[in-house]
C-alpha cells in the first residue's frame, strides 16, 4: 500500500474508533475491550501466519510496548468519554498533546529536524484545535 492509502487506513480507524468509543453504552471499558482485543488478536494472528516469520524478541519487546499503550489510550478514552467530555474536544487535546510530545521526542531521540515552520504549524494547529473544541475566542 501507498503511503496516502495507508493514512485513510489510518483516519478512517480513528473515525470509527472514536465514534465506537463514545456510543458505547458499557459502565465499564473492561469488556469491551476484551472483544475488541480478541477481535484485533485473532486478525493479527492470522496476518501475522500470512505474512513473516516468528517475531523477534525486539518484536516481542516492541509488541508489548504497543499494547500497554493501546490499553492506556482505548481505556483513557473510554473514561474520559463517560466523564462527560465531547467527542471532538477530547480527541483534539489529546492529538495536540501527543503531537507536541512526540515533535521533542523527534528531535531528541531521533535526530528530526522541527524547522521553524512546522514548529510554527503545530503551534498554530493547536491554539486553532483549542479555541474550536472549547469554543474559547
Amino acid at each position: 500500500m501507498r503511503g496516502s492509502s495507508l493514512l485513510v487506513l489510518v483516519i478512517a480507524a480513528g473515525v470509527v474508533y472514536h465514534l465506537a468509543q463514545k456510543s458505547s453504552t458499557a459502565s465499564s471499558p473492561w469488556a469491551t475491550l476484551a472483544v475488541a482485543y480478541g477481535v484485533g488478536f485473532a486478525i493479527a494472528l492470522v496476518l501475522a501466519a500470512l505474512a513473516s516469520a516468528p517475531p523477534s524478541g525486539r518484536e516481542w519487546r516492541a509488541g508489548v510496548a504497543i499494547g500497554l499503550a493501546a490499553l492506556g489510550i482505548e481505556a483513557g478514552f473510554f473514561l474520559l468519554y463517560r466523564s462527560g467530555w465531547p467527542l471532538a474536544s477530547a480527541s483534539v487535546i489529546a492529538s495536540i498533546a501527543v503531537t507536541a510530545a512526540l515533535a521533542v521526542i523527534g528531535v531528541a531521540w531521533f535526530g528530526e529536524v522541527l524547522t521553524a515552520r512546522r514548529a510554527i504549524g503545530i503551534g498554530l494547529a493547536a491554539i486553532a484545535g483549542v479555541v474550536m473544541t472549547t469554543g474559547q475566542g
